[in-house]
């Protein structure tokens, strides 16, 4: 199947740290893409230039075949880019259900009548476990239902290409099979999902392939199992291939 997104060769530094170094991806409709990596190899990095929130030093970026690489953050929303954030990042004064609607109202760019973007929110939060919470502020919302309502809001731009940024960090064993279930569904509908994570068992069970970056750079791409099988995966990992 045909890429839906591409990276080419993006690059990004902070004055002499270079965070990304000459990286490439893609990804096509209703993949799940693996990135994964040691603690400060660039994966945000990454996931911010292809967002928007950051722009490259170098490179290139291609959304169904559209350049894309200079476009701010919210006309790669309305491009069906958007992603989730490692930390929460949402008005904690504001309802679970306020919070999606913003994203229906304003994310696509699209006109849509307020009563029917309140459907549409409440549709997203009941697929989510969430709709008889709805009416809650943010802040009286556990740090895991918190996270479910960012990933509402950003289904309410109606994404083909989501980012999800440790996602699953933080689950417990109940509740990482109900969070794996979720990034299945996304997938099945035909969103390409590029999912930066550490729990292993999830990257095996989701990922079809997966990428992995060590100090800014792809070391390695391809089926999780021979991936992480790899001695520069290991290396880079744990320090020494013995261990």
């Amino acid at each position: 199947m045909a890429a839906l997104l591409e990276a080419e060769g993006l690059s990004k530094a902070f004055g002499g740290l270079v965070a990304v170094n000459g990286v490439s991806l893609s990804v096509s409709p209703g993949e799940v893409l693996g990135l994964i990596g040691p603690n400060g190899s660039g994966k945000t990095t990454l996931l911010n230039l292809i967002a928007g929130t950051t722009r490259p030093d170098a490179g290139a970026i291609r959304m169904d075949g559209e350049d894309v690489t200079r476009l701010p953050n919210h006309l790669r929303v309305r491009r069906r880019i958007n992603r989730t954030f490692q930390l929460v990042r949402m008005p904690a004064n504001l309802s679970a259900i306020e919070t999606v609607m913003a994203g229906v109202l304003y994310g696509a760019g699209e006109r849509v009548p307020f009563k029917e973007a309140g459907y549409v929110a409440a549709g997203l939060l009941g697929e989510l476990n969430l709709l008889l919470k709805a009416d809650r502020r943010l802040d009286q919302l556990t740090y895991i239902e918190q996270k479910r309502v960012e990933l509402a809001r950003a289904l309410a731009t109606r994404p083909s290409v989501l980012l999800l940024d440790e996602w699953l960090s933080g689950l417990g064993a109940s509740e990482l099979d109900g969070g794996m279930s979720v990034v299945w569904s996304l997938a099945a509908r035909g969103i390409a999902v590029v999912l930066v994570e550490h729990v292993m068992t999830a990257v095996r069970a989701l990922c079809g392939r997966v990428m992995v970056m060590n100090a800014g750079a792809k070391i390695a791409e391809g089926p999780p199992e021979e991936v992480l099988r790899n001695a520069e995966v290991i290396r880079a990992y744990l320090g020494d291939e013995d261990a």
